[in-house]
């Protein structure tokens, strides 16, 4: 049971503090948080010229000199923006200068019938604005200014210098900020952690929907071709019947025996396009047979998969593809007539089995882990990691041998 609360807590923090600052470093959110950060800037500095008004007809010259000096700040901060684009910088220097000006402003204040407590107030909402803006772990280290401000001005002497404040204001406020530091801080880390899943989703589904663009199109090259071919056997059958029939009448019946062979042969050309009902399998045995038969052999396939079954479409392609991928390569490092490929895929209702046997140019190695090492000359090991990966996704297993000069893939799901 502990275990299990310990991975749920672990899933719900699955990013880690670099994670998070590399999300912040991304051109399109740096972009669209520079741009925010303009807009609430300008925000601020209208507040603040609007409040001058009232100042300076009251005559609280101290509060047109903060303003003044908050306008120049905020001024300074979009022109920083404006040139470097790097929010989680300006957010930090901004919010550490407001910080120096309120200070002054504090310290600097002479008439204690102004209270103080609205800018103290404005203060607690910083920590929510800033991990806004620049993020969870920028935004708490520029709300710390925040935090800094209040230890010296409530746990120092220098609140001597300050106007009288209640107790609960002196006391509990350091307290009362550093928890709103900790609930903007995970507010902040929820809304960025669903925004790289999002992110991590759009580029998947991109990835996916430029492979399957991608099968379909060598998918219509095999059916053009297929097609080219049965119309010129179409055109050319009447020709094929008479020379038949010819050897028929002559009563020369190993020529027409021999003549069937090879218009049968012909007929080897066009590659088969129905393997078993699964749209997805199908297209990948199609596109993988008909490399084969660009190799100068045919594959023996046997599948019996239904069109739908409980396995994500992008397991099921991964799976297959990457089996198939590595066979096929194989076989192109091998002689023509040494050249042969293997394949098993079925689903009994409860578990897929998938198998695929080729002939090996190499003597494969394997890793400790089953995994085998690849002899490429750049070495990935990619595909059979995933074939592994996505295995035991499904509570099931993926083995990786030599048998005779031959590599075997075999993988066990279970799809319920």
């Amino acid at each position: 049971m502990e275990t299990k609360r310990f991975e749920n807590l672990r899933n719900r923090f699955r990013y880690n503090l670099k994670q998070l600052a590399v999300f912040e470093r991304n051109p399109s959110v740096v972009e669209q948080k520079s741009r925010i950060s303009i807009i609430l800037l300008t925000g601020f500095i209208v507040y603040a010229l609007v409040t001058i008004y009232p100042c300076v007809k009251s005559g609280y010259y101290h509060g047109v000199v903060t303003n003044i000096a908050i306008i120049a700040l905020f001024l300074l901060a979009i022109i920083h923006l404006k040139l470097y684009k790097c929010h989680t910088a300006s957010t930090i220097i901004t919010t550490y200068m407001l910080s120096f000006i309120m200070f002054f402003h504090f310290i600097m204040e002479v008439d204690w019938t102004i209270g103080m407590d609205a800018f103290w107030l404005f203060i607690l909402v910083t920590p929510f604005i800033t991990d806004y803006l620049a993020g969870a772990i920028y935004g708490t280290i520029a709300a710390s200014s925040g935090l800094l401000l209040s230890l010296l001005c409530f746990r120092t002497s220098m609140l001597n210098y300050l106007q009288p404040y209640g107790s609960n204001m002196v006391q509990w406020y350091t307290v009362i900020y550093l928890v709103t530091m900790i609930a903007a801080a995970v507010i902040s880390y929820e809304l960025t952690a669903y925004q790289i899943d999002k992110k991590v989703s759009d580029e998947k589904i991109a990835y996916y929907q430029a492979e399957r663009t991608e099968r379909l199109k060598k998918l219509l090259s095999v059916y053009e071709s297929n097609e080219q071919t049965i119309r010129k056997y179409k055109h050319d059958i009447r020709h094929f019947n008479r020379v038949l029939a010819g050897f028929i009448q002559n009563q020369e019946y190993d020529s027409a025996a021999s003549y069937l062979q090879e218009f049968d042969s012909m007929l080897e050309g066009v590659t088969s396009v129905s393997f078993c009902e699964n749209p997805i399998v199908n297209e990948l045995l199609t596109i993988y047979a008909s490399q084969c038969q660009k190799l100068g052999f045919k594959p023996r396939i046997k599948a019996a998969v239904p069109e739908r079954f409980a396995i994500e479409e992008t397991d099921l392609t991964s799976l297959v593809a990457n089996a198939l991928e590595n066979a096929v390569e194989a076989q192109s490092h091998l002689d023509q007539d040494k050249r042969a490929l293997q394949v098993e895929i079925s689903f009994d209702g409860r578990k897929l089995k998938l198998m695929t046997k080729n002939p090996s140019p190499n003597e494969v190695s394997f890793k400790d882990n089953g995994l085998p090492i690849s002899t490429r000359p750049v070495q990935s090991g990619v595909g059979t990691a995933q074939i592994k990966a996505i295995a035991e996704k499904y509570g099931g297993v993926a083995s990786f041998k030599m048998e005779n000069g031959a590599f075997v893939v075999k993988a066990v799901l279970t799809c319920i």
